[in-house]
């Protein structure tokens, strides 16, 4: 169908045509203007056209006479073949209307047509709650599959009071009341870790008093087996006869661990959000975390590559840099052919946007990271002792490492993962090959993202300094924010608190602040600290002062 402009061309064109007069004076002008570019030069004859230009304008001409000839030969054909018109029909004659029929069906093919649509949107929307309700147990069935007996305080918790609502010992199944119920003020620390001598013993109420009934049900357990002179441990799921008193002191025991799991999960994350909200022009945080390893692939694979192990994995340790100025969160992540996550490794990814923070914020000295705290990466002696030594080569002269409750570490880094992990998987879809890290890093480098990427060669790793042998800080699965103002020191106490920030003071005296010495570390003499020589060797010393146990000095959590 002919557009709007065209037609109104085309009408001009037919009176134009239609008086001679007009049609002579459109013609007699058109001549004129092809004379005239004649003259000038804009039009040319074949004869002074190149080569090239030679051959495409014989070539058109060709393809015009072409459609002459064939539209000459199907109008002859029409004019041989088409029987003579038939008489015109009056002007008056009425045009033959529908028939009922014809009617009725148009109307019954409407309603269908409109049931049809209106089926189609109740199905497209039922479809995209089934499609989220499917990606919600996917995730489900992932974290399953991958760990389904690293139970945290809250599961284990959960699985005791779907046995004692069961057996009608308790009314409500909403661990967080039941676990207030219990202290006399939730938001203190006292409380919660079971040293305030008033709730210290309270015990949520059963609604029967626990008799000595059998109860059966199954529960994860681990089991060492020993094969070929090896001792292993595995997961299982046993069934286990208890009693109702036992099943009711077992439930008390692990509400007293939940109390504590609860209280830090609010106190760390306040204090991760407050940190944020409040930095100054001279501290950086550097939220931090190990993104699961991923799987190098092609886009085509032969069987036994497909089912079999060779497919190489690559390290991504990913984070997000937070400055003050109110400045955009810096995302980045570090790709490595390594598969260590020790804090050799951990370090060693940390390299590069530590000289990023001190080339691009070179006001910046004091760091503040974040984390979660498995044991065998950030949570450890290694990763204590690289604390109160690497830093301090970069400039930097103050340093905390905070770390969240356990099973609940998840933040921005693990978002930079999955899309980093997501556009390989994209590269792979349309064709490409990511058969290591290198080419993981330069495929991803390719696509101008917006997180910055590093590379660290599994030599750097290697090449980096090793712990010594120093042991282990006591209490460490406990610690949640560990400091370090001299190298080779450093403080530690339970729960994070940063109430003195403003003034300048990390190392406020809350919540049982205690200091352990982990390097022999040469201290210039404008950084030897007040209180004079640090202990010779590793210890645990005792608490700075008694009175400050379970309460911070200045502030209590929001």
């Amino acid at each position: 169908m002919s557009s709007k402009g065209a037609e109104i061309a085309r009408r001009y064109r037919e009176r134009r045509d239609a008086d001679p007069d007009r049609r002579r004076k459109y013609l007699e002008k058109e001549r004129d203007k092809w004379k005239k570019d004649r003259e000038t030069g804009t039009k040319k004859g074949v004869n002074e056209l190149s080569e090239r230009a030679k051959r495409a304008k014989r070539k058109k001409w060709r393809e015009a006479k072409s459609q002459d000839r064939a539209r000459d030969r199907a109008s002859a054909l029409l004019q041989s073949e088409t029987p003579p018109d038939s008489p015109a029909a009056p002007e008056n004659q009425p045009e033959p209307g529908l028939s009922r029929q014809q009617r009725l069906g148009a109307s019954a093919r409407r309603r269908s047509k409109k049931k049809l649509k209106d089926q189609i949107e109740i199905l497209e929307a039922q479809l995209a709650k089934e499609k989220t309700k499917t990606e919600k147990y996917k995730k489900r069935l992932h974290r399953a599959k991958k760990g389904s007996s690293s139970k945290s305080p809250r599961s284990k918790v959960n699985a005791l009071l779907g046995r004692k609502k069961s057996q009608g010992l308790l009314s409500s199944r909403n661990i967080e009341e039941m676990s207030e119920a219990t202290m006399c003020d939730p938001k203190a620390k006292v409380c919660a870790y079971g040293e305030c001598s008033e709730c210290l013993l309270t015990c949520h109420p059963m609604l029967t008093i626990p008799g000595e009934e059998n109860i059966r049900f199954s529960q994860w357990m681990t089991e060492k087996i020993t094969k070929d002179e090896k001792v292993s441990t595995i997961t299982v799921k046993r069934e286990i006869t208890t009693t109702q008193h036992d099943l009711n002191t077992d439930f008390q025991e692990r509400l007293l661990h939940f109390k504590r799991h609860v209280f830090n999960i609010k106190w760390q994350f306040n204090a991760y959000r407050e940190l944020r909200r409040s930095l100054k022009h001279n501290e950086s945080l550097l939220h931090i975390d190990f993104s699961e390893n991923y799987s190098c692939k092609y886009s085509q694979e032969i069987q036994s590559v497909h089912f079999g192990g060779s497919h190489q994995q690559a390290s991504l340790h990913t984070g997000v840099l937070y400055t003050a100025g109110g400045q955009a969160p810096h995302t980045f992540c570090s790709i490595s052919p390594s598969r260590r996550h020790d804090p050799v490794a951990i370090w060693a990814h940390l390299d590069p946007i530590l000289k990023v923070v001190r080339e691009r914020h070179p006001q910046v000295s004091i760091l503040h990271f974040f984390s979660d705290g498995p044991a065998t990466q950030y949570r450890q002696k290694g990763n204590f002792f690289y604390l109160s030594t690497e830093p301090y080569k970069y400039g930097f002269k103050e340093i905390t490492w905070n770390f969240f409750e356990a099973s609940h570490g998840k933040g921005a880094p693990d978002g930079v993962g999955g899309v980093l992990k997501r556009s390989a998987d994209r590269i792979v879809a349309h064709g490409g090959d990511i058969p290591d890290a290198q080419s993981l890093y330069d495929k991803l480098k390719s696509l101008d993202t917006s997180v910055e990427l590093f590379f660290v060669p599994e030599r750097d790793i290697e090449s980096k300094t090793q712990v010594p042998a120093i042991a282990a800080v006591k209490g460490t699965l406990r610690i949640h924010q560990a400091i370090s103002l001299t190298p080779g020191q450093m403080k530690y106490r339970d729960i994070s608190c940063l109430c003195k920030r403003e003034e300048g003071v990390l190392d406020c005296p809350c919540f049982n602040l205690q200091e352990v010495t982990l390097a022999d570390v040469p201290v210039s003499s404008d950084e030897s600290p007040a209180s004079g020589k640090a202990p010779d060797n590793p210890r645990r010393p005792a608490m700075i002062e008694v009175k400050h146990i379970g309460e911070c000095v200045c502030t209590a959590m929001a």
